[in-house]
């Protein structure tokens, strides 16, 4: 590695083993191409000060925009450096020669970190957006072959009423989706400042206009203020959370379909189901619970971040290079997560007669009657209480609500138009019909 960061005021060569151990390289290598586009938007800034002719800005930036592409078809290997930035420098003065000397003028890896993780934190939001949008266009297709199958809502785990899937699936994930898009949309408003020109802490006394740069990166402005501009990671704590929050809501609805599967309510295509390495008979729902258990990883990954940052003071600290490792692993299984629960809803098939039966099974009907009765001007109380008596006497009998006849009714003093409520189908589609 290089002393480029380095004075006779820092001391002498650091330890070999504490040089190694402290790069950053492997993780925020990832930053290269936004770090490139920075430093390319840093270069106008200086040409425009004056600070760079147009010639040598030129140079710089041709030589800069060339190492992403020049990277990923390994003509060229990142200097083993402290972190990306610097490897990029050495890795310019190398290219260019001493021209490259100039291009940290005014500036710091301080808000040069800054303005990368911004950077990177666009696009992640812009990769979430499209596996949200994937994810719900797979979810309406869903719904048109099989939205208005009815199936049972549960209440702590127990039959409630019958509802149609689009409900189900629209509770599960349609809803919550769209709730996590306008959660991303506060992220893209925590990141609209750009943060170049803040310097180490208190920005710099060169004739360098921060409007540049920002224009140049698409920012809405320059930094306002320099030690909120190089210290806050307020943007990678909403990403993190809005992560752990798309990711439990995955996990919840991952949880619905392992139950029904369970329960034979719905059948895993093979596709998406895996084997027992014993048992030939399984089909399991592996998918869903790797998905669930996911959910607990990002959760993790948010008290990581929220406890890395926990106590820190105002300004940069070296603490905040861990936030990187931890908001990629975030975003990319968040990512990963959302294409795999897409690929699943496809392999996923509700079975009607299984719902059917377990909807009469369950008495779901029981609500249904109740309201029948109290449209007919039984007040609610002591409808709900026949109903929960004729519900009782049925299962005394080994019967249940569906099994009903004239003859039940006349015993239990009711009218025999509550034999019209039995189709729990029919419930399903009566009650969904407000709900479009």
């Amino acid at each position: 590695m290089s002393s480029i960061a380095r004075t006779e005021a820092t001391g002498g060569a650091l330890d070999p083993d504490f040089l190694a151990w402290q790069t950053s390289l492997p993780v925020d290598r990832r930053l290269l191409a936004v770090d490139v586009a920075g430093s390319v938007a840093h270069v106008e800034g200086l040409v425009a000060g004056g600070l760079l002719t147009r010639e040598e800005g030129d140079t710089l930036q041709a030589a800069l925009r060339s190492l992403p592409g020049r990277v990923a078809r390994n003509e060229v290997e990142l200097p083993l450096e402290e972190d990306v930035h610097m490897a990029v420098e050495v890795w310019l003065r190398a290219t260019v020669g001493e021209l490259a000397d100039k291009l940290h003028t005014g500036r710091s890896r301080n808000d040069q970190v800054a303005t990368d993780l911004k950077l990177w934190v666009r696009e992640a939001i812009g990769r979430l957006l499209e596996a949200l949008e994937r994810l719900d266009v797979v979810c309406e297709d869903w719904i048109a072959e099989q939205g208005e199958l009815a199936m049972p809502a549960y209440t702590h785990r127990q039959v409630a009423i019958p509802v149609l899937a689009r409900l189900w699936i629209g509770a599960a994930l349609r809803s919550p989706m769209a709730r996590d898009r306008r959660l991303l949309a506060v992220v893209e408003e925590e990141i609209a400042e750009s943060p170049l020109g803040a310097g180490a802490i208190a920005g710099n006394t060169l004739p360098i206009d921060p409007w540049v740069a920002a224009r140049e990166l698409g920012f809405t402005s320059p930094p306002q203020n320099p030690l909120d501009a190089v210290g806050s990671r307020d943007h990678a704590l909403t990403l993190a959370f809005a992560c752990a929050r798309i990711s439990q809501h995955l996990g919840r609805f991952c949880a619905d379909v392992v139950e029904l599967s369970a329960d034979g309510l719905a059948k895993l295509g093979g596709a998406v189901a895996c084997g027992s390495s014993m048992m030939p008979h399984k089909r399991n729902p592996d998918l869903f619970e790797l998905v669930r258990g996911q959910a607990a990883l990002r959760l993790g990954e948010l008290n990581a971040l929220m406890a890395t940052f926990q106590g820190l003071g105002t300004g940069y600290h070296r603490d905040l290079q861990q936030d990187k490792q931890v908001l990629f692993a975030s975003v990319d299984g968040t990512v990963d997560c959302l294409r795999m629960v897409a690929l699943g809803i496809q392999h996923l098939r509700l079975d009607q007669a299984g719902c059917i039966a377990v909807l009469e099974r369950g008495d779901a009907v029981a609500t249904d009657l109740t309201e029948a009765l109290v449209a007919g001007g039984v007040p609610f109380r002591q409808a709900y209480r026949k109903i929960g008596a004729l519900v009782a006497g049925q299962r005394a009998k080994g019967k249940r609500l569906v099994d009903l006849e004239t003859a039940d009714l006349d015993a239990a003093g009711l009218p025999h138009s509550l034999l019209e409520c039995l189709d729990v189908e029919a419930s399903a589609r009566r009650r969904a019909s407000r709900y479009r």
